[in-house]
């Protein structure tokens, strides 16, 4: 039986800063009936606290405590796994917050890592300076690689977009923390106490939120509100599929 949906943001809950006709409405019943609702972006440019503003401007009712963003699970990461190492932060401010909150120290040169995302003020130093940590050594992590990502004017180029740029000028490929990554899954568990056959993935990309679901061994359901269409789906098949997430129901068995 499932007991927690994880549900996308981007294109799934919203597009840009408009909600989804009838999800506010959908995830309130779902609270009703005592399901637990849970937020999984790969976005990084929100801090969780941004991330739950957000959600409560268009209505929805989000926790802090219930946002897994791309800046923290990065942050996360780096603390757990690599602790008293600096980074370089090549991301906006969201990611900066997130690896303060975590004790992280974050400088300019002379970093052990250089961690990666959207970054809206990226310049060509940027690269530069990251190029320079790596050659010196530097690992590097990025919170996503998604193209690009859905807003009410059409898409716009994601974080891979950026990521790419510093792993084509150094030819070294990044450790990507977010989705199909399952390390958000393994943290989501730990933390809520939920097992795999309770959990479902919502979202509208296939190859982030439902490879995603499939890689880590959970129920997912594909949305049509976003990223991908019917016509799309092909080697990745979602278990079930709905035209938005109003129109969510989840299975009763096992």
């Amino acid at each position: 039986m499932i007991e927690a949906v994880i549900f996308d943001l981007d294109g799934t809950l919203y597009v840009g800063g408009t909600a989804v006709p009838g999800a506010v409405k959908k995830l309130e019943e779902l609270r009703s009936q005592g399901t637990k609702v849970l937020f999984l972006t790969n976005s990084a440019s929100r801090n969780r606290e941004g991330v739950a503003l957000k959600l409560s401007s268009m209505g929805y009712t989000a926790h802090k405590e219930e946002v897994y963003c791309g800046s923290y699970l990065l942050a996360r990461y780096i603390a757990e796994k690599h602790p008293g190492k600096k980074v370089f932060v090549v991301g906006d401010k969201g990611m900066s917050d997130e690896l303060d909150e975590a004790g992280v120290e974050t400088v300019e040169k002379g970093a052990d890592i250089v961690a990666a995302g959207l970054d809206h003020a990226f310049t060509y130093e940027k690269i530069s300076k990251a190029l320079n940590e790596l050659r010196k050594g530097a690992i590097f992590i990025a919170s996503n690689t998604d193209p690009t990502y859905p807003t009410e004017k059409g898409d716009m180029p994601g974080a891979g977009a950026i990521v790419g740029s510093i792993e084509c000028a150094s030819g070294i490929k990044p450790h990507v923390i977010g989705k199909p990554n399952c390390y958000a899954l393994d943290l989501i568990k730990k933390n809520c106490n939920l097992r795999n056959d309770e959990i479902m993935m919502v979202g509208d990309r296939l190859d982030t939120d439902i490879e995603f679901a499939k890689k880590c061994g959970i129920k997912s359901a594909l949305v049509f509100s976003g990223d991908c269409k019917e016509k799309d789906i092909g080697e990745t098949v979602p278990d079930y599929v709905f035209r938005s997430v109003a129109e969510l129901t989840l299975p009763s068995g096992p």
